[in-house]
């Protein structure tokens, strides 16, 4: 009698796919398991009351507004306007969503919608035959 096969690839293909066949995930820290206890606490501690740490939001403040110096830049100064006028003008936050990484598809998308809908109507015929 022939021996019966143990091991097939057989329907293995769709379980992976259920789920998705997902990429490795990206190994950027080393686990801490089996690291001696003391040492990760002290580590931990370290982190926590690091000085140069606490220095971040400044410079963070700092960077944004360098970038919103660099956004008004960009933009053409206009005419003087009523002081009614509040908030920011659509130009400025045209160019601040273009610069924004993560935003810059959807207004660009947005805008061009906007292009589609304004064009000239072409104007009707001034002599009709009656």
């Amino acid at each position: 009698m022939a021996k019966s096969k143990k091991h097939t690839t057989h329907n293995q293909s769709c379980k992976w796919h259920r789920n998705g066949i997902k990429k490795p995930k990206s190994q950027r820290f080393e686990s801490l398991k089996g690291v001696d206890r003391r040492f990760v606490r002290k580590m931990r501690f370290a982190k926590k009351h690091k000085k140069s740490l606490q220095k971040m939001p400044v410079n963070n403040a700092k960077a944004v507004s360098a970038c919103t110096d660099a956004i008004e830049a960009l933009v053409k100064p206009m005419a003087v306007q009523s002081q009614d006028a509040k908030g920011p003008q659509p130009q400025t936050q045209h160019l601040a969503f273009i610069t924004h990484r993560k935003l810059r598809k959807q207004i660009q998308s947005y805008m061009a919608k906007g292009r589609r809908l304004c064009q000239p109507k072409p104007k009707a015929e001034a002599a009709a035959p009656a």
